[in-house]
């Protein structure tokens, strides 16, 4: 497996001003137009729910492609099929293949990691795919799946505004309009709040929209993950999976204990994850101290504003990857230099670790090593 510390995609730049994946499709004969998928979309709880209905197709489909990111542990983990990851020789056969296009188009960082997952699912004949869009909907690359069953839409919030507008309509006019006329659109019931809204943006595409109900889970933000993902498998006729029974993906509110400790890792980022998570670690009755990192790119004061307001002991620190914050640059008192001190010399208090996508997995890894 390639770790995700390691370089394997070249570096390419996140965003350009002219896409070009839909070229490299063309020239390849549009091996995508051959894949049934289901698009999910939203700001929280798409690597979750991705994960729930990858598993439950399994119980209809004998191929079963998934494409999630970012990834935990495993650079490999962004590519199954039926929940095993792409070996390395693939990846390595697929990134050679597709070398020269990558130079000739100037494909960026998710156009080719969204290539390789088509190539392979095309080439293994997969029966159904989940696709996990990356920050947008219709602006994003797994837009160009144009063989689709259903859009999923998980729970929408305040993120990347720099990109997908600063108020929630803006936001969910670029997450709903991946969705093609004459498909449905499954819609958390996070997101029944903004049914008027929803309605009028997809009102002249044909799509029909039906709502999902909470599913009780203990991970209160899960409910809303576990029923979009039972009432989408309902929809295409899987009724004999239990979602309710199924543990989230690694990073989503994992739970290690040591000795007389519970360390809770989840890599809630924006304002309405961090505040469900609150939520959350606040049923358990029990005293936290939090331990909180970010990338440079997000905003943070309503991050550390929600997390001040709910517990006694908040502490910054920051990690090694190109995209985490300075912490020298944070105005704020309680800042640890060494998170792995920080964790050894506070043995008898149960820490809730919370951020970054690309920080919680470097905590899983050192925790169990």
């Amino acid at each position: 497996m390639i770790s995700v510390d390691k370089d394997f995609i070249p570096i390419k730049p996140r965003f350009a001003n002219e896409y070009n994946l839909i070229k490299v499709l063309a020239k390849l004969g549009n091996p995508q137009k051959r894949l049934p998928t289901i698009n999910v979309v939203g700001t929280n709880g798409k690597g979750s729910t991705s994960y729930y209905l990858s598993k439950g197709l399994l119980t209809k489909y004998q191929k079963v492609g998934l494409f999630i990111g970012p990834a935990f542990l495993w650079q490999n983990e962004r590519i199954q099929i039926n929940n095993e990851y792409i070996s390395d020789q693939n990846l390595e056969k697929y990134l050679n293949q597709i070398s020269a296009d990558i130079e000739e188009y100037s494909l960026t960082f998710f156009e080719i990691w969204t290539l390789i997952a088509i190539l392979y699912f095309a080439d293994q004949n997969v029966d159904i795919v989940v696709m996990e869009a990356g920050i947008g909907g219709k602006n994003d690359c797994t837009n160009l799946m144009t063989n689709q069953i259903l859009t999923v839409l998980t729970s929408v919030s305040f993120d990347h505004m720099e990109l997908l507008g600063t108020s929630i309509e803006a936001i969910l006019e670029q997450k709903i309009n991946i969705a093609k006329p004459g498909t449905k659109l499954v819609v958390s019931d996070d997101n029944k709040k903004y049914q008027s809204v929803i309605e009028k943006i997809i009102a002249d595409k044909n799509v029909e929209i039906i709502y999902a109900d909470l599913l009780p889970d203990k991970v209160l933000y899960q409910q809303g993950n576990k029923g979009l993902a039972q009432k989408t498998l309902e929809i295409i006729g899987i009724t004999k999976c239990n979602i309710s029974e199924l543990n989230p993906p690694l990073g989503r509110f994992t739970k290690i204990v040591r000795k007389n400790q519970t360390i809770i890792l989840d890599g809630a980022h924006n304002v309405d994850g961090i505040n469900q998570l609150i939520k959350t670690v606040k049923a358990e009755k029990e005293p936290y101290i939090v331990l909180y990192a970010s990338i440079a790119s997000k905003d943070y004061q309503a991050n550390l504003s929600q997390l001040t307001s709910n517990f006694e002991n908040v502490y910054l620190t920051s990690f090694d990857h190109f995209k985490a914050w300075n912490l020298s640059e944070i105005d704020y008192p309680n800042k640890i230099i060494s998170w792995k001190e920080f964790l050894e010399t506070h043995q008898d208090d149960n820490i809730l670790v919370c951020g970054s996508l690309y920080f919680i997995p470097q905590v899983y890894e050192y925790l169990n090593k």
